[in-house]
């Protein structure tokens, strides 16, 4: 490698002054350009290296004192020619000329026989250095590597080129011997040691003395890039945001804050900033795909699990929930870590079962709400809307109906038979399995059935029919929806602090069907809390939804319901999604209206313009601009709302390293059999396929048996393996 060095200082007296600053165009453009030639594939390298010292301000003084004497002494000027002199102003000849004249003399000044200088005069003298001015020694370095000499050379020549921008009055020239064509610069051997020291060292020692500037001269190299530089070797700033408030907490594990992420404080100390989580309740990660937003949510959820928090994951891609969970494989977690991977169907495959019609630990009472939970997923999910009411109608009786068979089993003492969704299929098309059902439930159910569903047309029972028929063809859901008995109970994750990973993916169509179901479940059992005792204190669950716009067109207004009604339940929510826009109008306003903590990062012009109105002082062409795994933040802090400030991702690795267990996953996928009760798919599946005979078998030896004796809207079950609710005992 061949190395082409050059130091430049001003050509003239320091005094006079370099080219005033202009931004446009911007001379940084030309420095970029010559830069730009750089291969840096083949170990090029170009240097600009830009000392300033400041000056004190009794030498500029000196400065300034020495300047005013010598332009008295040369009398005034036009232009730079002098136009007469006298008295003390002028040289020797000219006061010898003034002796000689005598006082009948012809005299340019006025009294006194001299012309006084003119303030302009007086002004040219001084230059740069006038009252006030704040000056700076410079030292300007350039050092070029290339692979030949000439392109060492050329490339030095360039940057030098560059800056004939900063030429005015005066202008910054190489040193070194000039003998014809051979310019060797700072390249000489008796320069070469020097240049080289403090090139490495930073050792400010300008080859001419006194090379002093002001700020306003070298400003051009100092300033970033403005928008009229548009070199694109540029690194662009991503505009003004300020520096993260001094009050916000340094995350170092402590139970009571939340990792954000790190942040650039005004005294340049870098950190891992936090905010304290009693001042989050709801917030909202705005911006592209890969930008970081799911990293971050993977710090934050792993950081309330091991604070003691209750934490739910929706992750509808999977790989979010893998990424953590070796994270997750710690002892102290082992009890409280829950999975629901629906992408588990294989025969050998162990799944989570969940019954949305199971009334264990439930009372009567309690069918409403599964009838709105069940027929609202399934007809929002649908877009049913208010032109299927038959449709809604017979879905509701048959939900409500087998809802209340399923508590009048567990009566029974027999848990195991409750009717699952796929039973909707065989009430509504085997009429003699109907009628024994109704044979056991009260008249005020069999009603409907007797009464009005033989009059049902045949279109609007396809539509029902058609919905279930797509939930059977999917092997993951006929699995996770086909047990009688629910290993995952949304209501038994609350009172314990569960640790929950939801991966709806693998369902194919029916996708946004079980979305909705496991949304709604959240919500409902949220409103749950209520019946509770005002005094008591309830556990905090933080819930993390990936892919908001999936969700939310699942929904159909159920996160609005959750943004808005969970608050004082200890239920807190952060919704992620890469275009808020699409976002229906409902959830966009419940979430900007009651977020308390708001992160965007890189987005197109629309989304960057709507974020830009939530984050007073910020432009969205910053947003648009931002890099990636950076965000622009504005939380809650002691009740008030910060500023938006910048923040630096981090990733889990390197905030959870010493958690990293993959080795425990297999001890862990053992403790989550035994925390959800996970059992081969293939049991399920045969279990699901004789469930209709079971429980007419059980009907019919009851009809025997004489008892018809409905279930009594009071009755309270308490037949379950383990608690289920903090009031309740098993």
């Amino acid at each position: 490698m061949y190395v082409a060095r050059a130091e430049l200082v001003l050509a003239r007296a320091d005094h006079w002054p370099l080219g005033k600053p202009v931004l446009d165009p911007d001379p940084l453009e030309q420095v970029a350009a010559a830069f730009a030639e750089v291969r840096t594939e083949d170990g090029e390298e170009a240097e600009l290296v830009v000392d300033l010292l400041p000056v004190p301000g009794p030498a500029v003084a000196r400065r300034r004192r020495r300047l005013l004497v010598r332009a008295s002494r040369r009398g005034p000027t036009a232009f730079g020619e002098q136009l007469a002199s006298g008295g003390r102003g002028g040289g020797p000849l000219s006061q010898v000329w003034d002796v000689l004249s005598g006082p009948g003399g012809k005299r340019t000044g006025g009294a006194g026989g001299s012309r006084l200088p003119r303030q302009s005069d007086l002004t040219d003298g001084v230059g740069k250095f006038a009252p006030g001015a704040q000056v700076f020694a410079l030292q300007v370095l350039v050092r070029c590597t290339a692979r030949h000499p000439a392109r060492a050379r050329a490339r030095l020549h360039q940057v030098m080129a560059a800056l004939q921008a900063l030429r005015g009055q005066n202008a910054l020239v190489p040193v070194g011997p000039r003998v014809g064509g051979w310019r060797p610069y700072s390249d000489v051997w008796w320069r070469r040691r020097s240049f080289d020291r403090r090139f490495a060292r930073g050792d400010f020692a300008p080859a001419r003395r006194r090379q002093w500037v002001t700020w306003q001269e070298v400003a051009v190299l100092l300033k970033p890039p403005t928008v009229h530089c548009t070199a694109q070797n540029i690194q662009r700033t991503g505009g003004v945001v300020p520096p993260a408030p001094a009050g916000l907490p340094t995350w170092t594990g402590q139970k009571e804050v939340l990792p954000l992420g790190y942040v650039t404080g005004a005294d340049g100390r870098r950190r891992l900033a936090g905010a304290y989580a009693q001042d989050l309740l709801f917030g909202s990660s705005l911006g592209k795909s890969g930008f970081g937003k799911t990293e971050l949510a993977l710090v934050q959820f792993a950081a309330r699990a091991y604070a003691g928090d209750g934490g739910l994951l929706f992750d509808p891609h999977r790989t979010a929930w893998l990424r953590i969970k070796p994270y997750l494989a710690h002892p102290a977690l082992a009890d409280r870590i829950w999975e629901v991977d629906l992408s588990r169907m294989r025969d050998g495959d162990l799944m989570a079962c969940w019954n949305p019609l199971s009334m264990e630990g439930r009372r009567l009472d309690e069918v409403q709400e599964i009838v709105g939970a069940v027929v609202g997923a399934i007809s929002s999910a649908h877009s049913w809307g208010e032109r299927a009411t038959r449709a809604r109608t017979i879905l509701s009786n048959a939900v409500r109906t087998l809802a209340e068979l399923s508590h009048l089993l567990i009566q029974d003492g027999h848990p195991e038979l409750q009717p699952t969704v796929f039973q909707i299929g065989t009430l509504l098309e085997d009429e003699d399995w109907r009628k024994a059902v109704l044979a056991h439930l009260p008249q005020s159910t069999s009603r409907y059935w007797t009464r009005s569903f033989a009059n049902v047309e045949p279109a609007a029972m396809n539509t029902v029919t058609n919905v279930l028929y797509r939930f059977s063809s999917s092997r993951s859901l006929r699995a996770f929806l086909g047990s009688p008995r629910s290993g995952y109970d949304l209501r038994r994750a609350l009172a314990i602090s569960a640790v929950v990973g939801l991966c709806p993916s693998g369902t194919g169509e029916s996708d946004e069907l079980i979305c909705a179901l496991l949304l709604f479940d959240l919500f409902r059992e949220g409103m749950a809390r209520a019946s509770l005792p005002a005094d008591q204190m309830l556990p905090t669950m933080w819930s993390w939804v990936d892919e908001l716009t999936s969700v939310d067109g699942a929904s159909h207004g159920y996160v609005a319901k959750i943004l808005e009604q969970l608050r004082k339940y200890e239920l807190r929510f952060v919704g992620m999604t890469q275009m808020v826009m699409r976002l229906s109008d409902s959830t966009r306003q419940a979430l900007m209206q009651n977020q308390s903590w708001l992160s965007a990062t890189g987005a197109d012009a629309d989304e960057a313009s709507f974020v830009a109105k939530r984050m007073p002082g910020i432009d969205p062409a910053t947003i648009q601009q931002i890099d990636r795994y950076c965000y622009i933040q504005s939380v809650q802090l002691h009740g008030k709302r910060t500023a938006p400030f910048r923040v630096e991702g981090v990733a889990v690795s390197d905030v959870f390293a010493d958690y990293h267990n993959p080795e425990g996953l297999k001890a862990l996928d053992q403790a989550i059999d035994a925390n959800v009760q996970r059992r081969p798919v293939t049991d399920i599946l045969d279990g699901l396929d004789r469930l209709d005979d079971a429980i007419l078998a059980h009907l019919t030896r009851r009809a025997s048996d004489g008892a018809h004796r409905p279930a009594g809207s009071g009755d309270v079950v308490h037949r379950l393996p383990r608690p289920t609710h903090p009031t309740q005992k098993g």
